[in-house]
């Protein structure tokens, strides 16, 4: 909260007092921070202290007056019409000595003496210095120069209204003080925007913080009714993931440039939570409007019923270039958890892998999984480990080597570690990194793939490095 210290600020508006007892005397002023800024809609307690004779003489008169100034930090009181604690107004000899208004502001933090003045009656004779003094005032920096010329004029030529700026004085016979160092003509013009440096949007040429800024990964709003985890982007704009409905990624995953072509299948379980596929019932899981597996994929044959070959040897499976699977250490055990290990021609076969309404997810598909749980677009565009915790959100919480860094399984995902099949017909990685197939191949020999691991609660985007590995398979709802 800004300090006030309103002395150089404020703004005496007291013109209306006549030589005989007047019944309240008009008093407006502009409430301003050091820095010249309003003090804007907020609740004050107004003290006038009235004194004879000399700026800390005798207390004739004193009242408390409870009241907010208005947007433009303005304030229209009435002394003489305050809650009374010293005397009463009615009771003041106007006639004997000099006045002068002792003025005080609370705002919630004590009494802020804000200055005395000599009350000056109109009309009365001023001496002939007088309208120089307030010429010279005008063009003064002096603050406390700038009331007196205020007083000189008015004196002068009868005060007439304060702007709606409160920085001007308009007077009776047509002329007008702009009071220096206080007038918005003293300043330039404020540049709105975001000030802070930490935001995405930030403005380096703003001199007023406007409250627009934006921040990477907030949470926001983008208007959308079809959308959900709205956040600000890596284009520093408030988007969310579409629920529902295939489309390009330049409707889905706005920004991405890698899948802005590519077709995205959003198509939900409809309530459905299983799937029963050669002979073996999956686990199914919605998660941002894509139903997937929740369960690794162990089919022995493709779509249209035809066996796909297994139990080759370490040479066999380094040079067939047709589909195979192989079960982790050839040990069935690991089959009924950790499902079965393809190589890539099996992904890419005519037949099928997945039932019919299913396919192995694409790069971009992996990509609007992941932007489901929260990974910013750029980070979807990477390549090695990315994003937070959204490893963690598909790990299952069990089956894997300790720490299984972040794993909650929040996504109902439940992913398994179920290993790795090398070119060269050998197995590792069980317990410590699952590895899945996408079906983009994207130059010879190299295939997009995801990869979790064990001390990891991000994804790794990857290449497959061959198309003879053995990793897992997850299917998704066409």
């Amino acid at each position: 909260m800004k300090k006030i210290i309103a002395l150089p600020f404020l703004l005496l508006c007291f013109f209306s007092a006549i030589a005989q007892s007047p019944q309240a005397i008009p008093y407006q002023a502009v409430l301003r921070n050091a820095d010249g800024s309003v003090i804007a809609n907020q609740a004050v307690t107004i003290t006038f202290t009235i004194h004879n004779n000399a700026v800390d003489g005798t207390t004739e008169y004193q009242e408390n007056h409870n009241t907010t100034s208005n947007a433009l930090g303005l304030i229209n009181l009435n002394v003489g019409q305050g809650t009374p604690t010293i005397g009463t107004f009615s009771a003041i000899n106007w006639g004997s000595g000099t006045k002068f208004l002792q003025v005080a502001m609370n705002n919630g933090n004590g009494n802020i003496d804000l200055g005395t003045q000599q009350m000056l009656s109109v009309p009365y004779a001023l001496h002939s210095s007088s309208s120089d003094n307030a010429v010279n005032a005008i063009n003064a920096t002096n603050a406390t120069n700038a009331t007196n010329a205020v007083n000189a004029q008015t004196a002068a030529n009868g005060f007439s209204s304060v702007s709606t700026t409160g920085d001007t004085l308009y007077m009776a016979n047509g002329t007008f003080i702009i009071v220096p160092g206080i007038s918005v003509a003293n300043f330039p013009p404020a540049i709105l925007g975001c000030t802070d440096n930490a935001a995405c949007n930030y403005n380096s040429s703003a001199t007023q913080n406007d409250n627009s800024c934006l921040y990477l990964n907030a949470t926001c709003d983008d208007g959308n009714a079809n959308t959900f985890n709205d956040i600000i982007n890596s284009s520093c704009v408030c988007a969310g993931t579409q629920t529902g409905g295939s489309g390009t990624g330049a409707q889905l995953l706005p920004g991405n440039a890698t899948c802005s072509t590519q077709n995205i299948s959003v198509t939900g379980c409809g309530g459905q939570t299983t799937l029963t596929y050669d002979g073996r019932t999956y686990d199914l899981v919605e998660i941002g409007g894509q139903c997937w597996f929740a369960d690794n994929l162990a089919t022995d044959q493709y779509r249209n019923g035809d066996p796909i070959p297994t139990g080759l040897s370490n040479t066999t499976w380094q040079n067939t270039t047709a589909g195979a699977y192989a079960i982790y250490n050839n040990d069935l055990a690991n089959d009924a958890t950790y499902g079965k290990l393809y190589n890539w021609y099996t992904i890419v076969d005519s037949r099928g892998l997945c039932p019919t309404g299913w396919h192995v997810p694409t790069d971009c598909e992996w990509m609007y999984l992941e932007g489901s749980l929260g990974m910013t677009i750029q980070q979807q565009e990477g390549i090695d480990w990315r994003g937070t915790n959204e490893g963690g959100a598909l790990k299952a919480t069990t089956g894997w080597t300790s720490p299984n860094t972040g794993a909650t399984n929040s996504s109902g995902f439940n992913a398994f570690s179920g290993g790795y099949r090398f070119p060269q017909g050998t197995y590792d990685y069980m317990g410590n990194y699952g590895f899945w197939w996408s079906s983009s191949a994207f130059e010879s020999g190299n295939v997009r793939i995801r990869i979790l691991g064990f001390a990891n609660s991000n994804v790794l985007r990857g290449p497959s490095n061959s198309y003879q590995v053995g990793l897992s398979v997850r299917c998704v709802r066409d």
